[in-house]
């Protein structure tokens, strides 16, 4: 069974200062190099929760808007069940990652798998519809992130690099996002 992938739109992009999801990178929106790394590593459908993300980005609206990822992430595991997700402001995020997140999530009975750089990304993983309880828990006990009411410690992770899970929150990371795009042999799909 192939999980929904879900681009998080929802933030308030307050350390960027303008909206993440449609901000350039080598001319693309960043929410369109993440949709098209969940698309190739056989998420279906791929939305975008929350935001506005550009066309033909698919959005599907916060129930609560700005209250962080924690309630973006519940919205998309109430509508989808199993959900790959990853944040818009992650572009470098790759597909093995991706497609290793999907197969370790077959191969194990935890509800959720994360990826793992030099910390565990709590909002690049796999979480199966059989999380939606804790994670529902979590949001009525004021957890914003899912961090707060995972057990880090405890969860299946894949490894990866940190500059392929690189967040980009400023002008500096994003130069660094397309020096790690221009290193890359083989361009996205439907990176034009």
């Amino acid at each position: 069974m192939r999980p929904a992938g879900v681009v998080l739109c929802g933030g308030a992009s307050t350390r960027m200062g303008s909206d993440k999801a449609n901000l350039e990178l080598v001319g693309r929106p960043l929410a369109l190099w993440v949709a098209d790394a969940l698309t190739a590593a056989g998420a279906h459908p791929v939305v975008a929760q929350g935001g506005n993300p550009p066309a033909p980005l698919v959005a599907e609206p916060d129930s609560t808007p700005l209250s962080g990822p924690l309630a973006g992430l519940v919205d998309a595991l109430e509508r989808h069940g199993d959900v790959l997700v990853c944040p818009t402001d992650v572009p470098t995020v790759p597909v093995h990652l991706l497609a290793a997140l999907i197969r370790t999530a077959h191969s194990t009975s935890e509800p959720v798998v994360l990826a793992r750089s030099d910390r565990v990304e709590p909002l690049i993983g796999h979480y199966a519809r059989a999380s939606l309880s804790m994670l529902r828990a979590g949001l009525r006990d004021g957890a914003r992130g899912p961090k707060a009411v995972l057990d880090l410690d405890a969860i299946p992770t894949v490894s990866v690099e940190v500059a392929d899970v690189l967040n980009v929150n400023n002008a500096a990371d994003l130069a660094a996002a397309e020096a790690i795009v221009a290193t890359r042999d083989i361009a996205r799909p439907g990176a034009g």
